[in-house]
């Protein structure tokens, strides 16, 4: 009894009666003996083809459901779940907590307001969304934040140090004059990520 050494000579054994060369028809016994495709009749080539293509395809399938295993073990470890956590609820959770966390985020404005003698003021405004508000105003910065009373914070600390340092001239509360160098470093202090 022959052994088999190729793919092809072990399918061709699934094919033998008792598994075996001996019971292989002379046309398959001789393209088992030269592992040669091109000695099998035709129909049974094309079945080896359809066989190679059903391997192709559980090969294929069997990576695809492994990197589906991968991703949902990388997002069970992500969220700090383990392999009993139900995965869907915790994505569905995390999805609308994020949409509420988004609901609650506003924006602190920097915009600026030209006078008639050509002085600029500004001010800085809360808002909850990036929407310009009319007028003569001009935004200069926009610095996203987490929700109001963040904002209101950055506001109440930027007032105290302009009102210290003198730059708070203004009769209206919250307008204050800069020029460039301290306009550029309010400026800078808006971009810097929270």
């Amino acid at each position: 009894m022959a052994e088999s050494a190729t793919a092809l000579q072990d399918w061709l054994l699934l094919r033998a009666q008792d598994g075996s060369t001996a019971t292989l028809p002379d046309n398959l016994s001789r393209a088992f003996q030269a592992s040669d495709l091109s000695l099998l009749p035709v129909f049974v080539a094309h079945a080896w083809q359809e066989h190679l293509l059903e391997e192709a395809d559980r090969g294929r399938r069997q990576a695809t459901e492994a990197q589906q295993q991968d991703r949902a073990a990388a997002f069970h470890a992500e969220l700090g779940l383990d392999a009993q956590a139900d995965g869907d609820l915790a994505l569905q959770l995390g999805r609308e907590v994020d949409r509420g966390l988004r609901a609650c985020r506003c924006e602190l404005h920097l915009t600026a307001q030209s006078m008639p003698d050509g002085l600029r003021w500004f001010r800085l405004e809360i808002r909850d969304s990036p929407a310009d508000p009319g007028g003569h105003q001009e935004t200069v910065q926009v610095l996203p934040v987490a929700g109001e009373s963040q904002a209101r914070a950055i506001r109440t600390a930027i007032h105290a140090v302009l009102e210290e340092r003198g730059w708070q001239a203004s009769a209206e509360p919250g307008l204050f004059h800069l020029e460039g160098p301290q306009l550029a470093a309010l400026v800078a202090i808006l971009k810097r990520p929270a």
